[in-house]
């Protein structure tokens, strides 16, 4: 038994002995000893009652470099001190407290802002860090632990707080002009105002089938009525409709990793032209054969011009990942009957395999205007019918440099 759990069993024996020997001072040394111990290690076992460590961060969604203020609160809220204390919060690698030095951690990833001290009874501390992060990601913070002990040192003890918060941290986004393209009409846009396209959404009619006609025009059900081919009449739409598709592989075989720098350059790329295609009020999306974290589906945000929309999809390539979900050659066929008729769609590579040419040279011919941003010089060297291929790859260092 370790000689601090003996403390009571020492003085118990210690007051029998002094008491049967007549000695009150002994007695009283083991009656002092008994009670000092019971009393260390009731305190240690209520260390921990009504404490709270609570934090909360001034911003969840920030970018690059941006700061943004974490608030840690320790409040205790019962009558027992806490004579010392030493808390510790987990950070993701890539956050940087201002004017801390952050400690180690034994988990992959993580590392720790430490505060230490004491706190009185019905008390509450209080803490304010200045965070920021060098890359963009999904940026954890937590969990929390707290030691402390009672005021002899005799019980120290530890409690945990497994709860996580996220610091979303955007791409980092540049002008258009810095990546080497156009300010205005970069993709060919027409002048003399909005082009007017059918919306598939909204179903004005029906008429006789037309050789030429698309499959996806047919309407089965009033063919059977009819008994002949029957093709739906679409209203007009004037939405401009941009979806970018975004090819998050660096090398050919997943097996073989992937490029860290070409990775944030895709994704950057990606942010700058949702970024400025959501300022000139097109409808916008993104096609990724990226994943979600803790999740099995791949990024997809359908074009919209909702209010939310620019953030979401920032949100979506903040968080993208090395981990791809298949090809994303599948997952455009995939969505090929679902993008509009007159759709910009925008392939931003920094390699094309063979597949995924294919399925962009298809969209071109389906009357989709195509255009691939590539980010190497191997993926600008591709040659694909009816899309047209712009090299941003040489551009982007100096715009890297200015940032």
């Amino acid at each position: 038994m370790p000689f601090r759990e003996s403390w009571p069993v020492l003085g118990g024996l210690l007051f029998i002995v002094g008491f049967g020997a007549g000695l009150p001072l002994v007695a009283m040394v083991g009656l002092g000893t008994m009670a000092l111990g019971v009393t260390s290690r009731w305190w240690s076992n209520h260390l921990f009652d009504r404490l709270e460590l609570r934090r909360s961060l001034a911003e969840r969604r920030v970018f690059i470099n941006e700061p943004v203020e974490l608030e840690v609160r320790l409040v205790n809220r019962k009558p027992l001190p806490l004579p010392w204390f030493e808390w510790r919060l987990g950070l993701s690698e890539h956050l940087r407290a201002a004017g801390e030095r952050l400690a180690a951690s034994a988990v992959p990833g993580l590392h720790y802002l430490v505060q230490r001290g004491a706190i009185g009874w019905y008390a509450a501390e209080r803490w304010t860090v200045t965070l920021t992060a060098a890359r963009r990601g999904y940026h954890q913070v937590g969990p929390a632990s707290i030691r402390s002990s009672d005021i002899l040192g005799a019980w120290p003890a530890r409690t945990e707080d497994a709860e996580l918060d996220h610091l979303v941290v955007y791409p980092r986004v540049y002008r258009l002009p810095d990546l080497g393209l156009p300010a205005e009409r970069p993709f060919g846009d027409a002048r003399g105002g909005e082009r007017i396209f059918e919306d598939p959404l909204r179903i004005a009619g029906l008429r006789e089938y037309r050789p030429g006609d698309p499959l996806r025009r047919i309407d089965w059900k009033a063919t059977a009525r009819a008994g002949d081919l029957r093709s739906r009449v679409y209203e007009p739409s004037a939405t401009r409709l941009l979806y970018v598709l975004l090819n998050i592989d660096t090398l050919e075989h997943a097996w073989e990793g992937y490029l860290s720098d070409e990775l944030e350059r895709l994704v950057s790329v990606a942010a700058s032209v949702i970024a400025w295609a959501a300022g000139a009020r097109y409808a916008v999306g993104l096609l990724a054969n990226g994943a979600y974290p803790d999740a099995d589906r791949p990024i997809r945000l359908p074009p919209s011009r909702s209010r939310d929309q620019l953030v979401r999809l920032l949100e979506a390539l903040a968080v993208v990942q090395p981990l791809t979900m298949g090809d994303l050659a599948g997952a455009i066929r995939r969505e090929m009957g679902r993008i509009e008729a007159g759709s910009t769609l925008i392939a931003v590579a920094a390699l094309v395999p063979a597949p995924l040419a294919e399925a962009l040279s298809r969209l071109a011919a389906e009357g989709h205007r195509v255009h691939l941003l590539a980010t190497t010089d191997r993926a600008a060297r591709a040659t694909i019918p009816g899309v047209t291929v712009e090299r941003v790859a040489a551009a982007f260092q100096p715009a890297e440099a200015l940032a």
